[in-house]
């Protein structure tokens, strides 16, 4: 009898590792090993921090999961820096894109637009059953 049961990544790496390797000579046609890092830089001004940006990077693309800067610092100039330390990260790793997801009627979008993202979709009552946009850009 089948049985679905809760795991620990541990648990499962080798089975993945393995079933993966196949999986990627199919769709990708080669077999390396898979490029994943996670990233977090933060932003400080006199000894205190400011702004932050943490993500991950994956085979060639990078994920900002958050980017955040101090509300009374907004404007600055903070938010274009941490993105561009991502985008250079990812670059050094041979990243080609950046993506990530704002709320869709955030402000936020317009400062992502200016930096070179353009939406290419969308998430329909997602966090907290609000609309949200997906942005990328090539790098």
């Amino acid at each position: 009898m089948l049985k679905i049961i809760k795991s620990a990544v541990e648990e499962i790496r080798d089975f993945n590792e393995s079933e993966w390797r196949d999986s990627d000579l199919e769709y990708y046609g080669k077999n390396s090993p898979w490029v994943k890092e996670k990233f977090v830089f933060k932003a400080e001004l006199d000894g205190k921090i400011v702004g932050s940006i943490e993500g991950t990077y994956e085979e060639g693309v990078m994920f900002v999961n958050d980017i955040i800067v101090s509300k009374s610092k907004r404007g600055q100039g903070i938010g274009r820096e941490l993105i561009e330390k991502a985008e250079i990260f990812a670059k050094r790793l041979g990243g080609h894109k950046m993506y990530l997801v704002t709320g869709k009627d955030w402000e936020s979008r317009k400062f992502y637009e200016a930096l070179g993202f353009a939406a290419t979709g969308e998430f329909k009552k997602h966090f907290r059953k609000k609309d949200f946009v997906i942005y990328e850009k090539l790098v």
